[in-house]
């Protein structure tokens, strides 16, 4: 029985090897407007567009880790400068949060990207690959 179950497990390790080298990380760099002009409602529905977007990457494996940004940042153009007290805006736009996904290739992340909520109300999405640098 003792040499079943390490056989078993030893199986699962090597399947799970195996199918974690199919799978890359990516990032999505999601921006928003910067002055979304919205209706409460339609925010509301934004929201719960999002709920349902996040659960649907969760319930599938494709999420490892998300993370919004508070409205209040700094911003430096150099290392001596005096910071700018709000975050990096451009074409009125600003990083609002981000995530790390589980796809096979550039295509699938695209595809997952597609579905983002932030395209309802104006936003975008940059779609990259992550390079462990620390290995």
């Amino acid at each position: 029985m003792k040499k079943y179950l390490i056989t078993i497990t030893l199986s699962l390790l090597i399947v799970g090897a195996f199918a974690q080298q199919k799978s890359s990380q990516f990032v999505l760099i999601i921006r928003s407007k910067a002055d979304i002009k919205a209706s409460p409602e339609k925010i509301k529905t934004n929201i719960d567009h999002w709920t349902a977007w996040m659960t649907e990457l969760g319930q599938h494996g494709k999420i490892t880790g998300g993370y919004r940004f508070p409205a209040e940042g700094a911003t430096l153009s150099k290392a001596d400068a005096t910071a700018k007290p709000t975050p990096h805006v451009a074409n009125g736009e600003l990083v609002s949060s981000f995530l790390i996904i589980n796809a096979a290739d550039l295509n699938e992340a695209k595809q997952i990207a597609a579905k983002c909520p932030t395209f309802e109300l104006g936003g975008n999405v940059e779609v990259r690959a992550i390079q462990n640098t620390a290995n």
